[in-house]
């Protein structure tokens, strides 16, 4: 008999594959053509992929969160799956995808230098790049991955308080739903977000790496719990029309 939990992480896995292979390849496809034409122009200065490769997907991991417990978590329910199974099973979901879009992002810097450097255009950068040895490369896979999965929990929290309590309230506590995401950007300092919210609150811009992780996932078990007890009794609405 197949374990819930896989038959789970599984139909997550697959239902939003595609959709993600659609964003990267567009996000890649339109960093190509922006770099091209930059170059073309002779007007290339600084990162192209700081501005187009971080924030968005951030975003779009935070959608897939609430896929995962909005939309799916409900119909897993409904099919006889645990709440416990269908949470464990998100979470299968939530880490390859974050640590994949990690990668993705990383991978992004690498091809830029490697990009700038046959153009011969590194020495006329107004700003240095913000990756450039392989320790670099894996601080910007480890943070982002850490990021990624604020964005994903805080989608599924939103989801949850969309799902159990009246719309209003559910704007009203936007705020606070959203500390997740925003406290882990805030410990590793990511642009623009993390740098911005560290500024207001006069921290310094360049957190070390160790104490920054540690404050991450302190930030992602605490939500992590909070989300479990909020779905563990997550009544199912019946559905009409």
């Amino acid at each position: 008999m197949k374990s819930p939990i896989w038959m789970v992480t599984r139909a997550l896995l697959r239902s939003q594959l595609p959709l993600a292979v659609t964003y990267w390849s567009i996000i890649y496809s339109v960093w190509a053509v922006v770099i091209s034409l930059m170059a073309s122009a002779d007007v290339i200065e600084a990162s192209m992929w700081q501005n187009m490769g971080l924030q968005a997907p951030r975003w779009f991991a935070f959608v897939f969160g609430i896929v995962a417990v909005g939309t799916a978590l409900p119909i897993f329910v409904a099919q006889g799956v645990t709440r416990r199974h269908s949470l464990l099973g998100a979470w299968g979901f939530f880490v390859p995808y974050a640590t994949g879009f990690a990668a993705l992002t990383a991978v992004g810097f690498v091809v830029e230098r490697l990009v700038f450097q046959a153009a011969g255009v590194l020495n006329q950068l107004t700003e240095p790049l913000p990756v450039i040895s392989a320790a670099e490369v894996g601080a910007v896979w480890l943070h982002h991955s850490l990021v990624n999965l604020g964005y994903m929990l805080t989608g599924a929290l939103v989801a949850v308080a969309y799902y159990r309590i009246n719309p209003w309230w559910a704007t009203l506590l936007l705020p606070l739903v959203f500390l997740p995401a925003f406290a882990v950007e805030t410990a590793f300092g990511t642009p623009w977000t993390g740098y911005g919210l560290r500024y207001l609150f006069g921290l310094s811009p360049g957190p070390a790496v160790v104490p920054a992780t540690a404050v991450a996932l302190v930030v992602l078990a605490v939500a992590a719990g909070v989300g479990w007890l909020l779905i563990r009794r997550l009544p199912l609405t019946k559905i009409s029309g």
